[in-house]
C-alpha cells in the first residue's frame, strides 16, 4: 500500500530551471525534471546542469522509508558517482543530508531556494546557493 507521506513530494512534479552560484564563483545553470515512476511509489529526478564549463547529468530515485519516517534517495551521475541521502520535509522547509553534503531550502509555490554545504572533514562549508523555478507541470 502506498504511504500518503509520498504526497509531500507532489509539489516537485514538473520541469524546473536551475540557477545558482558556487562559493568559488562558478555559475550554475541547467534544468531539472521530477516525475512519478508508474505506481507512484518512487520519484524520478533527472538533472542536466552546468557548473561553469562542466556538465553534470544525474538520475535520482527517491522513496519513502516507513521505518524511519524519512525519504531516502540514491543519485547516479555521468562521472560514475553514487550518493545516498536522506530528505525531510517540514511545511515549506526541505532538508537533505548525505555523508559529505547537506542542503537547507524553502519551497514556495513555483520556486525552491536554498544553500548547499560540503563537509571538509572538520566543518560544514558553504558550497553553493541555488534556485529552481518551475516552468511546467
Amino acid at each position: 500500500m502506498r504511504n500518503s507521506k509520498l504526497d509531500l513530494l507532489n509539489p516537485y512534479i514538473g520541469k524546473w530551471t536551475t540557477d545558482g552560484l558556487t562559493k568559488s564563483g562558478e555559475v550554475i545553470k541547467g534544468a531539472d525534471t521530477y516525475e512519478w515512476v508508474d505506481g507512484g511509489f518512487f520519484l524520478r529526478h533527472q538533472a542536466d546542469v552546468m557548473f561553469g564549463n562542466k556538465t553534470i547529468r544525474t538520475l535520482e530515485i527517491t522513496h519513502y522509508d516507513d521505518m524511519e519516517d524519512v525519504f531516502r534517495s540514491q543519485c547516479f551521475d555521468n562521472e560514475g558517482r553514487i550518493s545516498i541521502s536522506t530528505l525531510k520535509i517540514y511545511d515549506d522547509i526541505i532538508l537533505i543530508f548525505a555523508d559529505s553534503e547537506r542542503f537547507k531550502g524553502n519551497f514556495k509555490t513555483y520556486t525552491i531556494e536554498g544553500k548547499w554545504e560540503q563537509f571538509d572533514g572538520k566543518n560544514w562549508i558553504h558550497w553553493m546557493d541555488v534556485k529552481l523555478t518551475k516552468i511546467s507541470l
